[in-house]
């Protein structure tokens, strides 16, 4: 039998610093123009299909109708008001033992992951975020092929550094992270 001697001390709530003292650092300034884009195709396609549902199967009714426009704009101008308050309300902070993710309007949310769980770090870019050169950062731990975390619209620049930073402070080489891909 090993002679370690385990402890596990009481910690009292009082002396736990508030997650609200934490500083998010914010998101690329480009995001919220990123978000109006995805939503505006979205909102797009989503009008155009029962429009073009309706031409064949109604004989081009719905076409005709006010309210399909006022509320097809409606949709469409949303994107303009939520969006930037979503990039916002999201950003990530960097402590000595952790990263935390903040998203959320009505809903918020705090993600927290400690750096000795996380075992790959993954930069990934879509067609819209290579417009923009931003990129999304997914960490991943063990027993999952989901990312716990994304950080989304970051610079490919900042993206790297905090990659090479986070795999650093999660004890992971260069060339495990390469095996890992």
């Amino acid at each position: 039998m090993s002679d370690t001697v385990f402890e596990n001390n009481v910690v009292l709530e009082n002396s736990v610093p508030p997650v609200e003292e934490l500083n998010f650092a914010p998101l690329a300034s480009t995001y919220a123009r990123t978000l109006i884009i995805e939503s505006s195709i979205f909102f797009t396609i989503l009008a155009i299909i029962p429009a073009v549902i309706n031409w064949f199967v109604a004989d081009g009714w719905l076409l005709t109708q006010w309210w399909f426009y006022v509320l097809w704009l409606l949709l469409a101008l949303s994107p303009f008001i939520w969006a930037p308050m979503v990039a916002k309300s999201r950003g990530f902070s960097m402590r000595e033992k952790d990263i935390h993710y903040r998203s959320g309007l009505i809903w918020k949310k705090t993600v927290s992951l400690p750096y000795n769980r996380i075992q790959h770090v993954e930069i990934e870019s879509g067609p819209l975020e290579r417009i923009f050169k931003l990129t999304t950062l997914k960490f991943f731990t063990a027993g999952g092929a989901m990312s716990d975390m994304k950080i989304p619209a970051l610079e490919f620049e900042r993206s790297s550094k905090l990659r090479a930073f986070v795999m650093e402070k999660a004890g992971v080489s260069e060339a495990e992270a390469k095996d890992a891909n």
